[in-house]
């Protein structure tokens, strides 16, 4: 009898533990690729090697970032914007390469992304 109770906790601790994963945040599930990479950029920003210089401090006119700490976030932010189905040349005419606005763009796709999440999680 001890025998199969230890079996019967044995089993709910494996197959406790084998769900916990899965569980541990379900917004991430539902969450792109290009949507986590995009996280992940910003969130990178705020690494020691990544924070303003203090010469970018000191250069510094508005709250804008800086052209080097922009380069970080500009390959996640074309991988997102790619991932609506958008090509390079239409990319091209739209921002003629301009990092604000690509920016801008890939901020946009991001925010609807998160609100269509949201909204079907709330379903």
């Amino acid at each position: 009898m001890k025998i199969k109770l230890l079996y019967a906790i044995l089993l709910a601790g494996i197959i406790s533990c084998s769900t916990e994963t899965s569980t541990i945040n379900p917004m991430d599930t539902t969450k792109s690729e290009e949507v986590l990479n995009f996280e992940k950029s910003i969130k990178s920003l705020s690494k020691p090697e990544n924070r303003e210089t203090p010469e970018e401090l000191r250069n510094k006119k508005s709250i804008e970032l800086s052209d080097r700490r922009k380069d970080i976030l500009i390959p996640s932010a074309l991988e997102l914007i790619k991932s609506t189905g958008v090509k390079d040349k239409e990319i091209t005419q739209n921002t003629q390469g301009d990092r604000d606005k690509i920016l801008t763009w890939a901020v946009k796709i991001y925010n609807e992304k998160l609100e269509k999440i949201n909204q079907n999680s709330k379903k």
